[in-house]
């Protein structure tokens, strides 16, 4: 990962004697930084955490602490960090379609076949129209199985639960089956009975989030303070 996250923050007058302790700790637990900070006289402080680390090289939840004083004046957050590649679309493996985003990144979008061999493939990740192209050649080819990540791109009602994917193929409309979908990924499964070469377009409502507009995380905490987590994107992803 190499992602710059900024974090800035207040407490009140009254609590600014004791400094400020940072902890943060990776999906499995182990402490990836620790930082001893002081706010200025008006209660300001803002720090930074540089994921280029190798102890920030695990994928999943961190775990963000910051505590002044006691430790029932502390607040916690979380943030996840997902995977990305930057360079050749050689990186993805064979079993895996390289798809290059607006942002320059490459993203390993996994697919299996059922029938027939596949030439080449070839994927693109459009943030304007949250669609997914992926251009397939192969032969005698009978189904494709997509498993997408959820966070590349998501399809959300109104309620926030799972809505269908517009998929169209060659410019037209078609119906796929939703196989196993997790937390992580939804499963689809496409047919692929048209000639040797076929486009699909993957149309959901959701994208990776770094194509939006930076998001900040606005918490309240106990001891009266406020802490503003912002996101400063160098080449990798944070989520929120």
């Amino acid at each position: 990962h190499f992602s710059t996250i900024v974090v800035t923050g207040y407490l009140k007058p009254q609590n600014t004697i004791a400094p400020i302790l940072v902890v943060v700790t990776n999906p499995i637990g182990n402490v990836v930084t620790i930082q001893q900070i002081s706010p200025d006289a008006d209660g300001n402080f803002s720090f930074t955490l540089n994921t280029e680390s190798p102890l920030w090289s695990k994928d999943g939840e961190y775990i963000l602490k910051v505590q002044s004083g006691a430790e029932t004046r502390q607040f916690k957050t979380n943030f996840t960090l997902v995977p990305s590649l930057t360079g050749s679309a050689d990186k993805c493996t064979s079993d895996k379609i390289s798809t290059l985003a607006n942002n320059g990144r490459i993203y390993c979008i996994p697919y299996k076949i059922s029938d027939g061999l596949v030439s080449t493939t070839k994927g693109k990740l459009n943030s304007d129209t949250k669609t997914i192209t992926i251009d397939i050649k192969g032969q005698d080819i009978g189904t494709i199985t997509l498993d997408i990540p959820r966070y590349i791109l998501d399809s959300k009602s109104s309620d926030g639960g799972d809505s269908t994917f517009v998929i169209m193929v060659n410019g037209k409309m078609i119906e796929y089956q939703e196989l196993e979908s997790d937390s992580d990924s939804r499963q689809i499964k496409l047919d692929y009975s048209i000639g040797d070469k076929a486009t699909f377009e993957i149309i959901g409502t959701h994208i990776i989030p770094e194509f939006g507009s930076v998001a900040l995380l606005i918490l309240i905490a106990s001891i009266m303070s406020i802490l503003i987590v912002s996101k400063s994107f160098s080449n990798s992803l944070v989520k929120f």
